[in-house]
């Protein structure tokens, strides 16, 4: 799906909603911009309501600048659900995007760690189909973004690797190589294709190289910057 490939590229550079009658409930609010070649290509802002138990996110990601060379692209995402301390178990992701000609709407619902998906050409990928078996205890790709951009305990840094299923693919982020200086801790992983790819599309690779950096803020690590290597 067009709209789902173009999100996986913001998780490889790596929303507010409200949940009533949670108690000791955590915000937060971020905002990122994405470059290309040192050129300002699309911004995400990042909205977060977490207790110890729950956690909801939402997004807006948009394409920006170049003087109009970049077709007009707008998601507002969210996705909630179940947490367990460093674990997050998403229940539902929903992403609706518009391209300025056409809208459309993605949705995925979650039943024992397996996301069933809805929404254009989200389904049967045929031979590449990515089976249930494989995207067991995935998570959806914006829990995936927020696990590696909230803020974080020193302690809590460079440990992530999770598996990730958009309704089509099977992809795996790792952050587990850190390092420190001047203060900022620099977590280096991979980002990986796994599952649901025909073979010509892993034809220039299947693994690319991340880095996030974050800074001090109070007791606690904010994500500043992440620099990836895509195609």
């Amino acid at each position: 799906m067009r709209s789902m490939q173009w999100l996986r590229h913001f998780v490889q550079c790596f929303i507010l909603i409200c949940l009533p009658g949670i108690a000791r409930a955590e915000t937060g609010q971020s905002q990122f911009s994405r470059r290309a070649l040192g050129v300002k290509v699309g911004e995400m802002s990042l909205s977060s309501n977490t207790t110890p138990s729950q956690y909801a996110v939402s997004a807006r990601l948009a394409t920006t600048g170049l003087a109009g060379t970049l077709k007009r692209i707008l998601f507002v995402i969210v996705a909630s659900g179940r947490r367990n301390g460093n674990r997050f178990l998403p229940q539902r992701y929903i992403e609706d995007m518009d391209t300025g000609q056409r809208g459309s709407r993605a949705r995925l619902v979650y039943s024992g760690g397996v996301a069933r998906a809805s929404g254009p050409k989200i389904g049967d990928r045929g031979p590449y189909a990515v089976t249930d078996g494989q995207q067991r205890g995935a998570v959806d790709p914006l829990t995936a973004i927020f696990m590696g951009l909230r803020h974080q305990s020193p302690a809590e840094l460079c440990r992530l690797r999770q598996r990730i299923f958009d309704g089509e693919r099977l992809t795996q982020i790792t952050l587990t190589q850190r390092s420190e200086a001047d203060g900022r801790v620099f977590c280096r992983g991979q980002f990986t294709r796994l599952a649901g790819c025909a073979p010509g599309d892993l034809s220039q690779g299947n693994s690319f190289p991340v880095l996030v950096i974050y800074e001090p803020l109070d007791s606690v690590m904010r994500a500043m910057r992440v620099e990836a290597q895509t195609i």
